[in-house]
């Protein structure tokens, strides 16, 4: 599920022990060496017990010791220094997408990132390095769910009144949940929806141009999506360069959701110079 790039490159190198309610899933994907049909929650609470010295002991989690914070420190090292390695900021498939999630993260460095299936979030899985856990979550793994971003954004809200939310969406994807603007904007949740208009379903249009498939029903004709918004009472605005999308989300009003509509075409040719 986590192959995101569908290349099969994803491999495990030891052993796999693998719990799954489902036994189905168990033989999907990756093959186990140990597969345990179980809850997932009970499993992981009886093998902390065992761990612990003998089943049926409560298990407390230790203090950090020295060596744990060492280890820590030296596995963010061993990240960054692949990360460094990899240098996917430079690779032109990511390339435009560095100033959008720049800016986003200085406008809103404490903010919540809910992801649906669509460009943006598949560079995100790749570069986007939040400063605490709980801080981007999305539907791109396996056959993810279009229009899940903008609901699940509304959510992360409801649960973090505190923080700020961004939903990162597709054209396509919006288009099976926009009609949940009007309850972001009856309920005053202040998501700043990031919509990323490409034209249609670009990832499909892709994988049928170099399989040499014919492209049928990936070319689709988006609505007026600043019309739709301001029809919902929701505020609006069309950019395609990250100066005025800082200027959008610094100008916004922080009490009600705001659509930013960018047309991937113009962000693109603006960046690439």
């Amino acid at each position: 599920d986590y192959d995101v790039v569908f290349d099969d490159g994803f491999v495990i190198g030891g052993q796999l022990i693998r719990i799954d309610i489902d036994p189905e899933q168990l033989a999907r994907n990756q093959q186990a060496t140990l597969a345990i049909v179980a809850d997932a929650g009970l499993a992981l609470e009886t093998l902390a017990a065992r761990v612990a010295g003998g089943l049926g002991e409560t298990y407390d989690k230790p203090a950090e010791t020295a060596d744990a914070k060492a280890g820590k420190t030296r596995g963010a090292q061993i990240t960054a220094a692949a990360l460094e390695a990899l240098a996917l900021p430079t690779d032109p498939a990511f390339a435009p997408y560095v100033p959008l999630f720049d800016t986003l993260q200085q406008a809103l460095p404490e903010a919540i990132w809910v992801g649906d299936s669509c460009a943006t979030v598949y560079a995100a899985n790749h570069l986007l390095s939040q400063p605490a856990p709980r801080r981007y979550f999305n539907a791109s793994t396996g056959y993810g769910t279009l229009g899940y971003g903008l609901p699940a954004a509304m959510g992360a809200t409801l649960g973090r009144p505190d923080l700020p939310v961004i939903a990162l969406v597709g054209d396509g994807g919006i288009m099976f949940t926009l009609s949940e603007l009007a309850c972001a904007v009856e309920e005053q949740l202040p998501v700043v929806i990031v919509l990323w208009h490409n034209q249609g379903y670009e990832e499909i249009r892709r994988f049928m141009d170099n399989a040499g498939v014919t492209r049928l029903g990936v070319d689709i004709k988006a609505p007026d999506f600043q019309l739709l918004a301001q029809g919902f009472g929701c505020a609006a605005v069309a950019i395609d360069s990250p100066s005025e999308l800082a200027t959008a989300i610094s100008e916004r009003d922080a009490s009600a959701p705001l659509l930013v509509e960018i047309d991937a075409a113009g962000w693109n040719a603006k960046v690439s110079h």
